[in-house]
């Protein structure tokens, strides 16, 4: 009973992993189905996040809609829900409701900042996320303002952790008797968890007494450079790369620059040694500055679009995406399950269902009379 995309893609998740998947909805309770572009009804966007499901409509404010989840939910592994706290306690489907009749079920609550606390009623979405949790001012440099993301990062980060939480909590539930737990994910806590790993300079060791980690926060190791047909994008973190980097690019006088004898120094003064190239490296085309990267070990790769990356060698030899044939939609691309199993099943290719697509096949049976069929 999910919507929007923290809990959408985290089902997807667990879907492509093999998990049979059903949409509990009703008509409008998902808006991501509405989200331009369209193509015969089905939006690309939740295309995305929903691909591999099956959908059911029922209407939770009748008794029987309410049955029929309970029904569902007493033969299923996980229940998966992202609503606001106290949303489903108020529709009958809180966890302590729902695991007297299945004491094994892992229920699983995604909310925007968790389930007691000062932010417990707020809503939350992906920019309230970053901007509370302290990567803005990271994003924007010294001297610069806050930058969000331009990306529902803190939803799919969330998304990602929900899924291996449950994929834990499943593992868990066997070697422990077969009892099910609650399993809670907040975005504050999934995104900070995520995101500042490599900003705990000063935060680390509490009561040491250190004073703040000088840091440029000029972002340079992120810096482009313009090519003559394009831009590229690297790092030069080592000495030995900063030396290979100069001489490959004509500049072998900077290499005894003590700016550049050391990683701490190097990353410092990152904007000094682009910009003593920027004007070489502009005369070059894209494709003859990578070559010559490559030749010298040093790691940079060309600046695409979506549609670049897409059509590009390592986007198809790594399978990144995969096509699937639909008699409805024609060719549907799905992004694919990022990992590649030697036993285990893994499969993007079933589209998203449309709404209700499944009520015969799920519904029905539900309704017969205990015993019947």
């Amino acid at each position: 009973m999910t919507a929007l995309i923290s809990g959408p893609l985290c089902s997807q998740v667990l879907a492509d992993l093999g998990a049979e998947v059903i949409r509990v909805e009703s008509a409008g309770s998902d808006v991501m189905r509405f989200v331009a572009p369209l193509h015969q009804g089905m939006s690309a966007f939740f295309e995305q996040v929903n691909r591999g499901k099956k959908s059911i409509t029922v209407d939770l404010k009748s008794d029987e809609g309410r049955a029929m989840v309970h029904k569902l939910a007493d033969s299923s592994d996980i229940f998966l829900q992202n609503s606001r706290p106290g949303v489903m306690e108020r529709l009958g489907f809180g966890y302590e409701a729902l695991r007297k009749s299945n004491p094994r079920l892992i229920y699983v609550a995604i909310s925007g900042f968790g389930e007691t606390g000062p932010f417990v009623n707020r809503p939350a979405y992906d920019a309230v996320i970053q901007g509370i949790t302290g990567f803005m001012p990271i994003q924007g440099g010294v001297g610069g303002d806050p930058v969000a993301i331009r990306s529902v990062i803190a939803d799919k980060i969330t998304a990602m952790s929900a899924a291996n939480a449950t994929v834990a909590a499943l593992y868990h539930r066997d070697h422990d008797e077969g009892r099910g737990q609650k399993v809670s994910v907040n975005m504050a806590s999934a995104f900070s968890a995520f995101m500042l790993v490599d900003q705990m300079h000063d935060h680390t060791f509490v009561s040491s007494g250190m004073e703040p980690t000088p840091r440029s926060g000029s972002l340079g190791s992120y810096r482009l450079l313009d090519t003559a047909d394009g831009q590229v994008i690297g790092m030069v973190l080592q000495p030995s790369q900063c030396e290979r980097f100069l001489t490959a690019l004509g500049r072998p006088d900077m290499v005894s620059d003590e700016r550049f004898a050391t990683m701490p120094s190097i990353g410092r003064h990152m904007d000094l040694l682009y910009d003593t190239v920027a004007d070489t490296v502009a005369a070059m085309t894209t494709e003859a500055f990578l070559a010559l990267m490559e030749e010298n070990s040093i790691p940079y790769g060309k600046v695409n679009t979506t549609a670049e990356f897409l059509a590009s060698p390592e986007a198809l030899h790594s399978q990144a995406y995969v096509d699937v044939e639909d008699p409805e939609l024609g060719t549907v691309r799905h992004l694919n399950y990022p990992a590649r199993f030697e036993r285990s099943p893994a499969d993007a290719t079933r589209r998203a269902p449309k709404l209700g697509e499944h009520n015969d096949e799920i519904l029905a049976p539900l309704r017969q009379p205990a015993g019947a069929g």
